[in-house]
């Protein structure tokens, strides 16, 4: 029987548990990209969301990251990454280094490009518009590579996303 001292400690069990299960929910790979592609559609969304954001979906890649030969020194990377990430540090040549070997990692060998539709002299002068588009449609790729079962094209496409953010692109 539950006499009246045992009731506001259930009550404050039960508040805990459901605050674990909503908090388990933010940290599931759909919300990371989810919120990821929130602060890409937001217009002059703010540095502090935009780190989160990148952060975020490193976590994601390590998350479905597969096993492989490579999956420590790319876990090792990225951890690196994410740490100077959270540090404010954006447009660290040296975590653009690490994303990019990663990437390499992922890609059987292949060194990330700037897609060809930012480099195209017809499309330049939409560039913000076209890389936002690009950016949601890595998001939505990697997340249809996911459901797929193809997880290290989703990691691909996740890291193509972060490189994409970070690196400047000329007009």
């Amino acid at each position: 029987m539950i006499n009246r001292k045992m009731i506001p400690f259930l009550v404050l069990g039960l508040v805990l548990a459901g605050a674990s299960v909503l908090a388990g929910q933010e940290s599931t790979l759909e919300a990371k990209i989810g919120r990821a592609r929130t602060v890409v559609l937001t217009p002059e969304g703010s540095r502090d969301a935009i780190l989160e954001a990148l952060i975020g979906v490193l976590d994601a890649s390590l998350m479905i990251l597969p096993d492989s030969d490579y999956a420590g020194e790319f876990r090792s990377r990225i951890e690196w990454v994410r740490g100077s990430y959270k540090e404010g540090a954006l447009f660290s040549d040296k975590a653009r280094q690490y994303l990019g070997l990663s990437y390499k990692l992922v890609s059987g060998g292949d060194a990330w490009q700037i897609p060809a539709e930012l480099k195209d002299p017809a499309t330049t002068t939409k560039g913000i518009e076209r890389a936002t588009e690009i950016c949601v449609k890595l998001l939505d790729s990697a997340l249809a590579e996911r459901k797929a079962g193809r997880n290290e094209e989703a990691v691909r496409h996740l890291l193509e996303f972060v490189l994409l953010v970070i690196t400047p692109i000329e007009a």
